[in-house]
C-alpha cells in the first residue's frame, strides 16, 4: 500500500509545485502538495484499519467459513508472488535501461 499511497515521489505534486512557484504562489502550492499528501495517508489509514477489523472479524467466525481454511495457503502466498513480480519488473526495467543507454 505504501508504494501506491505514495512512499514514491508524485509526478503530480512536482507539476503543482513548479506552476505554484511559476505563478509566485509558492505557498499555495505546498499547502495543496501537503493536503493531498494528508487526504492519501488518512485514507491508506481507514482502509488497513478496516482490512483489520474485517480480518479479525472473519477469525472470529471459524464454523461458518470452513472453505475460508482452503484459502489461508493462497493468501499466505500472494505477498511473496506479487513483491515477485514487483522485483522482476523492476529488474527488467533496470536491464533495458543498461542496454538500451541514455
Amino acid at each position: 500500500m505504501g508504494v501506491a499511497g505514495g512512499h514514491v515521489p508524485s509526478p503530480s505534486a512536482l507539476v503543482v509545485l513548479l506552476a505554484s512557484v511559476g505563478l509566485g504562489r509558492t505557498l499555495f502550492g505546498v499547502l495543496l502538495v501537503l493536503a493531498y499528501g494528508l487526504g492519501m495517508a488518512s485514507t491508506l489509514m481507514v482502509v488497513g484499519l478496516g482490512l483489520m477489523r474485517l480480518r479479525d472479524r472473519l477469525a472470529a467466525r471459524p464454523r461458518r467459513l470452513r472453505w475460508l481454511a482452503r484459502a489461508v495457503p493462497l493468501a499466505r502466498a500472494v505477498p511473496v508472488v506479487t513483491a515477485s513480480l514487483v522485483f522482476l519488473l523492476g529488474l527488467a526495467l533496470a536491464v533495458r535501461g543498461v542496454l538500451l543507454g541514455p
